[in-house]
């Protein structure tokens, strides 16, 4: 038994961030059902890249790797039937993921205070870019839209001189999403001591700003604005130096503030031990120099070996790996960090692990791929809410479900 196998949770998401914070329930066990539109289904079913190559709405690599662990049904909700099936499935829920525009629900007669009515113990979790109130509710947001309103753009990634640069592989739906599952834990501790249900809004554009990534915070307390390009000639902290297979990033840290004589004396380059490289400002004013100093020196090492020679001194040192490095770092391996899960459609495909482990297992061990459009249908329309056959060929006539 898993630690969430008694919580039930309803997704009625188009967004990654919802598919992502249901997830994060349903890999932890939680009874979660993904709820589509019919024929077309979730939009990340299209999103590319697919497995082979070959355009599939079941071999979506981003569907597929937001979506374990989930039974999925297809329901209009559009339609008073399907809000009617909703009201039944969320009667018997925990909790209710959703990530429509602010009052899409109560135009559809399915509001906070109808769901409550319904089921007052229910947490309803909203997730939208800008949040339920304020002066840019109704905006239309993206990842990027809210990496650039949170200022993340502006101080965080790219370099000084160059135009702002956005973080790829959705970084800000991902920290909505976390933000998303500890909110609903929360709630649900809540709801233990009050037998209360909560509505969370949750706005992605917060969650940018709320990340202590020395953007907002360094400002409030100091009253600093951050620039971009903090690694942008920082040789010893940040900038990535070639090795013989690849790249590494030195630091300072872990050297008890003798930065240039540990470096010194493990890269066998006494000339690092000059006056003009014994700051930080002094490193950076002279970086150039310094590059030309340490650059030779790592470029005669493998990354694997720099690596555990620098660590077993108590230096600290990060790869900068490929995908395939990391899947076969000897470590994660070790640890049993990738799961394999079997798709009907897509084959057996490697998943990463939530990044812990519970009495020395991983949660994701006897994990369940993501569903196929509607692959639950019968299952939970029928053998639950005990529809029969007839009215399940009469909901499908009329593309309820």
């Amino acid at each position: 038994m898993k630690i969430l196998s008694d919580v039930k949770v309803l997704e009625v998401a188009h967004s990654l961030s919802g598919a992502f914070c249901a997830k994060l329930l349903a890999d932890q066990g939680a009874n979660t059902i993904k709820v589509e539109p019919p024929g077309w289904g979730d939009p990340a079913r299209r999103e590319p890249p697919f497995i082979n190559g070959v355009s599939d709405p079941e071999a979506s690599s981003i569907f597929l790797a937001f979506n374990t662990n989930k039974r999925g049904i297809t329901l209009d909700i559009e339609q008073p039937q399907g809000r009617e099936l909703l009201l039944r499935l969320v009667s018997n829920a925990d909790v209710l993921i959703e990530s429509y525009p602010p009052n899409h629900l109560e135009g559809l007669g399915l509001g906070y205070e109808v769901l409550r009515e319904t089921n007052p113990g229910l947490i309803l979790a909203s997730i939208t870019y800008f949040g339920q109130t304020g002066p840019y509710r109704d905006y239309i947001g993206s990842e990027l839209v809210v990496q650039a309103l949170g200022g993340f753009l502006h101080a965080v990634t790219g370099s000084a001189d160059l135009p702002p640069m956005g973080t790829a592989l959705e970084q800000m739906e991902i920290t909505a999403a976390r933000n998303g599952a500890i909110a609903i834990m929360a709630a649900l501790l809540h709801r233990q001591q009050s037998s209360e249900g909560l509505h969370i809004d949750l706005s992605t554009m917060e969650s940018v700003v709320s990340t202590p990534s020395g953007l907002i915070h360094p400002y409030t307390f100091t009253g600093r604005n951050p620039k971009r390009g903090g690694s942008d000639g920082n040789v010893m902290d940040g900038m990535h130096l070639p090795t013989k297979d690849g790249e590494v990033t030195l630091t300072t840290a872990g050297t008890g503030g003798r930065a240039m004589e540990a470096w010194a004396e493990f890269l066998e380059e006494p000339r690092l031990l000059d006056q003009k490289f014994s700051t930080r400002i002094s490193r950076l004013d002279n970086w150039e120099e310094l590059h030309n100093l340490v650059a030779p020196k790592l470029s005669t090492w493998n990354n694997l070996d720099l690596m555990r020679e620098a660590m077993a001194r108590g230096l600290v040192i990060g790869l900068v790996q490929s995908p395939q490095q990391v899947l076969d770092s000897p470590h994660l391996v070790e640890r049993g960090y990738f799961v394999e899960i079997n798709h009907p459609q897509a084959g057996s495909l490697k998943y990463p692990s939530p990044g812990f482990l519970m009495d020395e297992e991983n949660p994701m061990d006897g994990s369940k791929s993501a569903p196929t459009l509607g692959e639950h249908n019968a299952a939970i329309f029928g053998d639950e809410l005990g529809l029969s056959v007839e009215e399940l060929s009469l909901l499908r006539a009329s593309k309820v479900i």
